[in-house]
């Protein structure tokens, strides 16, 4: 899907909903027309107010998490996971979100256990997870400013007690520059990244390679969240959370 940059306009009307005009609405008539139809438990025409929005190439983490929440409530589990993800992907710190994924999940009728993570990897996985791309490159611009600011005391300062203070902040602000361009890097991956994807299927089933006629190896159900290798033709081959891989048809899934 086609990634944008957010504009300062649609970030004053929606919190960072960037919204195209497919139809002669305004954006705060598009935005309020999908939040009335939802309120008036029409979710269906929510859904196609929103999907519209994102059928244009626009996107934010409060479409998304509109978007899910309105699929959720239409009793389609699948679309609604695959939303969740993809308004945490932009929003990785929004806890609503994170909350209604793991409810919406616990509808899905796999129940794959997840294969152990190398520890450290998890940890630097967790703290890219807190803040988004953005807030990481913030923090290092700021962590940057006080890094200058404190040599120029270290190198400027007659007094030996603010001379060690500044070679010490220094140091530290340091630490937390490359430290946030890493995470912001990392979490700036993810975000671009096409290698995860829900299934939307009811039932899919998993081959062994990518023919018709090969071995079935398994079935995936919709909602379940998958790695994806790699395509050929009309299947992709996939990973599940326990490491078994297999083909599955390019239309069962979506990607995040």
């Amino acid at each position: 899907m086609k990634r944008i940059i957010i504009t300062l306009l649609s970030t004053l009307l929606l919190g960072g909903a960037a919204v195209a005009e497919p139809t002669n609405l305004s954006v705060e008539e598009l935005w309020q027309r999908g939040s009335t139809l939802y309120s008036a438990g029409d979710y269906n025409g929510a859904v196609a107010t929103y999907d519209s929005i994102v059928s244009e190439g626009w996107e934010s983490a409060p479409l998304y998490y509109n978007l899910a929440g309105a699929y959720f409530k239409a009793g389609k589990t699948g679309e609604a996971i695959l939303n969740y993800h993809r308004a945490l992907r932009l929003d990785p710190s929004n806890k609503d979100a994170a909350y209604n994924l793991a409810y919406a999940e616990s509808f899905v009728k796999d129940r794959i256990e997840q294969v152990p993570e190398f520890a450290p990897s998890r940890w630097i996985g967790v703290a890219s997870r807190m803040m988004s791309a953005d807030g990481w490159g913030v923090l290092s611009l700021v962590a940057l400013g006080a890094m200058l600011v404190a040599v120029l005391f270290y190198l400027l300062s007659a007094s030996r007690r603010i001379r060690k203070c500044g070679f010490v902040v220094a140091l530290v602000a340091l630490v937390v520059v490359v430290g946030s361009l890493s995470f912001g890097t990392s979490a700036r991956g993810r975000l671009l990244a096409e290698d995860e994807a829900v299934v939307l299927s009811s039932a899919a089933v998993v081959k062994a390679s990518p023919e018709r006629t090969s071995k079935d190896l398994f079935i995936l159900h919709e909602g379940t969240k998958v790695e994806v290798l790699d395509s050929f033709g009309e299947w992709t081959e996939i990973r599940i959370a326990d490491g078994n891989e297999g083909w599955i048809r390019t239309t069962s899934i979506e990607i995040i």
